[in-house]
């Protein structure tokens, strides 16, 4: 059976507009269950066409295939050290921005006359560039840090931070929270009974 694709740990509120669907593109993979919803490159086409992103009848080829699931990870990352409010580590920093130099993005003017970020090529990477684009809009208009990644370590499902002081850590306090929370009782505990 299918999950909702509204559904969220917690009952949490999904991220608002178009940053929506940079979540559901991320929470195709959900590394604690094993699930992988992009998990071959027809798999991946499919996705990104119900979702708007690819033409229809279009294919995913093996190297977009391998470029969208890096991508994937990429923002997850991103999502992560946005939890964790600390800068990324020089080797991911540098894995990231080589991934990013390989989806084409063009700046253009605005019919309002400022300039915008318009994805470029063909085929899965113009639909990667559309992902990056709203990545660029969330994080000019204020709101990409509240998109963040739960910081268990199995989990990592983004969720966005509607906290008015944006200090949610997990996708869910009742799920991953509590499970962090009864692991480090449990190890403070066996610590405090062990021999002196």
């Amino acid at each position: 059976m299918e999950p909702d694709p509204a559904w969220q740990p917690g009952g949490r509120e999904p991220a608002p507009g178009s940053l929506a669907l940079i979540q559901a593109f991320v929470n195709t993979e959900i590394p604690e269950w094993h699930r992988d919803d992009v998990g071959t490159p027809a798999a991946l086409a499919e996705w990104l066409t119900v979702h708007g992103l690819l033409e229809r009848g279009r294919g995913a080829t093996a190297g977009e295939f391998v470029r969208a699931r890096a991508v994937r990870q990429a923002l997850r990352e991103l999502a992560l050290a946005n939890t964790l409010a600390a800068p990324l580590d020089a080797e991911t920093r540098a894995r990231v921005d080589e991934l990013l130099r390989q989806v084409p993005l063009v700046l253009e003017a605005a019919p309002d006359g400022g300039i915008r970020v318009r994805a470029a090529g063909s085929g899965v990477d113009v639909a990667l560039g559309r992902l990056l684009a709203i990545v660029l809009e969330a994080e000019r208009n204020g709101v990409w840090r509240r998109l963040k990644a739960c910081r268990q370590d199995s989990c990592r499902w983004l969720f966005y931070d509607h906290s008015r002081n944006r200090s949610s850590s997990w996708c869910s306090m009742s799920i991953c929270g509590n499970r962090v929370k009864t692991r480090a009782y449990r190890r403070r505990r066996a610590a405090g009974e062990g021999p002196a």
